[in-house]
């Protein structure tokens, strides 16, 4: 309640500068010890904190089965290891935006409207991660979202940034429908809300499918990995990682793999209940992406991009993890995935924010006009080296834990390991060797370190994101996580993995320290490329589908009978769609028919018809 109050606070009265940042910041930490008092009462306790008030209760039928005869909505906060770490996660990444916000955002507009959404959106993920009713974690999932949405488009007064908000308001709305879908599916087919109370029943209610639930798990898949930017539903990440305020973009995008990982965690058993099918072809799903998002991270030149699609090839590793634990029969590592995305969290907020000061210190956002920040900027470049580590390190101890390296698919999430650890250490070696040339109204000269004061808070978050990965190598951790002994992995299997990652580290290193200008030139080479291939993609697309489309929708006005207006108005109408087709974004309209195309996969699969 404290962030609530918080917003409550900042819009009811006119707030400064400095008083609006102490009222986000007084009500992040006073969050931050409830949950530090909740955590010392939970620590040795094995059973979660749960506490049921009856919010909504509606009678809708006299008879039937008992559950459809009243709709209800319950708050049910439940609290329990792993949501207090989330929550903690979740309160390091605002209070440490917001610190470094305050010394490096001066300059930003509307200090108020930032610090109250900023307040809002704390509150949103704080409900959302206690929230044990389906209705409930729909209702703080949608305020989140909401905040998140005008916290990147903060910049609503520039066209850049305006023209950038509008992916981080379409596709993650279209995704949270597809959980709003899967929600429905689920409680049409029980008229049950309460995941403790729905998970015993998945298989012996009456009426229920194989159908049924194989749909609503593809769709509440779709609705959580829009929010984790998993590919290809990372664009509202990486689209406005430039344009938005680096605070924004660094506390949202990070706070949402926390939240979207632990609801992932927490609605695994509707996915198990369904079929292995379906289970395998999410972990597909998790796979191809954690490999994609690096290796396009690769050919990024603007640094913040890449750290989001390095961010989003972790939290796809978190998430097939996940899956593949609850896949395995016994014991489950499930948990190792959270710890993965919870560690990579804190790294991703350092590092943005850390280059996003190098960025503004540069005059730059292209990593081959960066250098010599070693020496010029060494605090931040340290910042840097620091999360690039934890980055590449961060599913080592969750790959030791739940996959044989032997395996397809342990070959696959090296090879995610290996890129992710590659892109990582390529970014520190861009910004920090080779010379800092000089530019038009440019003077390398002139370049100064970051202020003391903001860089603090980046390196007890680096600190914190470390700590986080050593302890995902202890079993210890992961039983208290989640109340369940875990077998301990054998030395080899740990190390293997770290050498995975170590290998793309060395590899970055040889690259940039050999050849830094000829790295810079390929990476730049490999975007081009790409980008020509899309371009002629979208030519073939525009000549052979679309032009004839509307070539034939824009003839049909002369020869179409006058006594047949209604089919003339609909034609015509068909051909302005098809006009404005045309005219839409590239990128945005690919994301949308990738999406529409796996769920249509998705749905016609065996396992739906079965």
């Amino acid at each position: 309640m404290a962030p609530l109050a918080a917003f409550v606070m900042a819009v009811s009265g006119v707030r400064t500068r400095r008083s609006a940042s102490n009222l986000a910041m007084l009500g992040a930490l006073v969050t931050l010890a409830l949950t530090l008092l909740v955590g010392w009462g939970l620590a040795k306790k094995s059973a979660p904190f749960v506490a049921t008030y009856h919010y909504l209760s509606v009678p809708v039928a006299t008879t039937g089965p008992t559950n459809f005869l009243a709709y209800g909505i319950d708050i049910i906060l439940r609290v329990d290891h792993l949501s207090v770490l989330a929550l903690l996660v979740v309160e390091l990444c605002v209070i440490g935006a917001l610190g470094w916000h305050r010394v490096m955002g001066r300059s930003e507009a509307g200090a108020a409207r930032f610090h109250a959404l900023v307040s809002l959106f704390l509150f949103g993920c704080a409900g959302a991660l206690v929230s044990s009713d389906l209705a409930e974690l729909l209702a703080f999932w949608g305020v989140a979202g909401a905040a998140t949405y005008l916290l990147l488009g903060h910049r609503w007064g520039l066209d850049g940034p305006a023209r950038s908000s509008r992916v981080a308001l379409a596709l993650p709305f279209f995704t949270d429908l597809f959980l709003l879908c899967g929600i429905g599916v689920m409680y049409s087919r029980y008229g049950v809300l309460n995941l403790s109370a729905l998970t015993p029943i998945l298989h012996t209610a009456p009426g229920w499918t194989v159908k049924a639930l194989v749909v609503a798990s593809v769709l509440l898949f779709v609705g959580v990995a829009g929010r984790l930017a998993l590919w290809p539903l990372h664009s509202w990440a990486t689209r406005t990682a430039v344009d938005a305020p680096p605070a924004a973009s660094a506390l949202t995008q990070a706070t949402w793999s926390v939240l979207a990982i632990v609801v992932l965690y927490r609605l695994m058993p509707i996915f198990v209940a369904a079929n292995p099918q379906t289970l395998r072809a999410l972990l597909y799903a998790c796979g191809a992406a954690a490999v994609i998002a690096p290796l396009l991270s690769l050919i990024t030149t603007e640094p913040r991009r890449a750290i989001a699609l390095l961010s989003s090839g972790v939290a796809a590793l978190g998430a097939a993890v996940v899956i593949h634990g609850y896949e395995n029969a016994g014991f489950t590592f499930a948990v190792a995935g959270v710890a993965c995305v919870t560690a990579a969290a804190l790294a991703r907020t350092a590092a943005v924010l850390a280059v996003s000061g190098v960025s503004l210190a540069m005059r730059t956002d292209d990593l081959a006009e960066m250098g010599d920040a070693w020496r010029r900027m060494r605090a931040s470049a340290i910042v840097i080296l620091a999360a690039g580590l934890v980055l590449g390190l961060s599913a080592s101890g969750a790959l030791a834990y739940s996959v044989t390296s032997s395996s397809r698919l342990g070959l696959v999430l090296g090879e995610a390991v290996l890129l992710v650890s590659l892109g990582a250490l390529r970014i520190f070696f861009a910004i920090a060797l080779g010379p800092l040339r000089r530019r038009r109204a440019f003077e390398p000269d002139r370049v100064r370190e970051a202020p003391a004061s903001s860089l603090s808070w980046l390196y007890w978050l680096a600190f914190g994101a470390a700590v986080l990965v050593a302890a995902s190598l202890v079993h210890n951790w992961l039983d208290f996580l989640d109340g369940h002994k875990h077998p301990v992995p054998n030395a080899p299997t740990y190390l293997i993995w770290i050498v995975v990652a170590v290998l793309g580290f060395i590899a970055a290193a040889i690259a940039y320290a050999t050849n830094k200008l000829g790295a810079a030139r390929a990476s730049a080479g490999l975007a081009a490329l790409t980008d020509r291939g899309l371009a002629a993609a979208t030519r073939a697309v525009n000549r052979f589908v679309v032009g004839p489309a509307t070539g034939l929708a824009s003839g049909t006005d002369g020869w179409i009978p006058s006594r047949d207006d209604a089919v003339a108005r609909s034609t015509v109408a068909t051909g302005r769609l098809v006009t404005l087709a045309v005219r839409a974004p590239v990128a945005p309209a690919v994301i949308l028919l990738a999406v529409l195309l796996a769920a249509i996969i998705a749905f016609v699969s065996p396992g739906v018809f079965r």
